[in-house]
């Protein structure tokens, strides 16, 4: 049954995904490109480290190996790399995100606000498929997003004032449980509702609600 009860570390995030059918070698595929919008307690200036500094990075996204700055290339976990495009500090990354053969752009974006907070946008755009995109959905995907913002929120404190409550750490083992199987529920289905505000026909959203659900609960 499909998870509708609110989850605050669900609802500190925006989600928008909009799709477009292309040609790409002969082939159907989905330009899928999925936006996570969240509000951050942390000024710009205290999060660029974080998400710049590989020994930082570890702390919270895991293990990223080379360099950071533009131009330079570096590895991250479960087997992706990347190169960075252009940096923009403390506001703005563009890089690229390569895993399973696919070359993917990645924006992450900072903007301050009124009250010192900062508002973070990271935007990952795909060329699925059309086959597979029909079979697993965008949440697949996005759901790898949704897990580091929850860790970067857990590392800074960051969603205190929208969550009020402790943020948990996202373990394997904190993912594995019930807690986080629900999460990873609850995560699905707004994706799987995001798929049908694009345009995607409800059976199949819903098929790769599931889908997403089996992936990560392993």
């Amino acid at each position: 049954m499909a998870v509708t009860e609110s989850l605050p570390v669900v609802d500190a995030v925006r989600r928008e995904l909009e799709i477009h059918e292309q040609v790409q070698d002969g082939r159907p595929v989905v330009r899928a490109s999925m936006t996570l919008t969240t509000n951050i307690t942390r000024s710009p200036a205290q999060l660029w480290p974080l998400l710049t500094r590989p020994e930082l990075l570890a702390g919270w996204f895991g293990p990223v190996v080379g360099d950071l700055r533009e131009g330079g290339a570096f590895e991250a976990p479960r087997g992706a790399r990347g190169r960075v495009l252009a940096v923009e500090a403390p506001h703005r990354i563009s890089l690229t995100w390569e895993h399973g053969g696919s070359i993917d752009p990645l924006l992450i974006r900072l903007d301050p606000e009124d009250d010192g907070t900062t508002s973070l946008l990271l935007r990952h755009t795909r060329l699925v498929p059309r086959e597979e995109f029909e079979r697993v959905g965008p949440g697949l995907g996005a759901v790898h997003w949704e897990i580091a913002l929850l860790a970067l929120a857990a590392e800074t404190d960051g969603w205190r004032a929208s969550c009020l409550l402790d943020v948990p750490v996202p373990t394997p083992q904190w993912l594995g449980g019930e807690q986080g199987i629900e999460h990873v529920r609850a995560w699905s289905v707004r994706w799987a509702a995001e798929a049908i505000a694009a345009g995607v026909d409800e059976a199949a959203a819903r098929r790769g609600e599931a889908a997403t659900t089996r992936a990560y609960r392993g």
